[in-house]
């Protein structure tokens, strides 16, 4: 009887080694892989312009000094502060037949 528990377990040892080396010879195939959406021709997308780039600066326009703002010419007032209120009341308890 051992015997044959030994033989079934070799036996079953076999089929599954000869099945793993099945699908590793069936998986040599060429990789599936997608095709670029980007050509040569669009190589320039893909890299940019290589150089410094646009400054947003504006470097012709004039120079403001600000010595010649003269601040005290302005009219400025001071921002009222708003007015204290009274404390509000707070709401009276609800009636126990509410349901709350």
């Amino acid at each position: 009887m051992e015997r044959l528990l030994i033989i079934l377990a070799v036996l079953i040892c076999v089929v599954a080694g000869v099945a793993v080396v099945g699908m590793s010879a069936r998986s040599r195939r060429a990789p599936l892989r997608m095709g670029s959406e980007l050509d040569a021709e669009d190589e320039h997308l893909l890299i940019g312009t290589v150089g410094p780039s646009q400054s947003l600066i504006d470097r012709e326009a004039e120079v403001l000094d600000p010595r010649l703002l003269d601040v005290e010419s302005f009219d400025l007032k001071p921002i009222p502060a708003p007015e204290r209120t009274a404390r509000i009341a707070p709401p009276p308890p609800e009636a126990p037949e509410s349901g709350r």
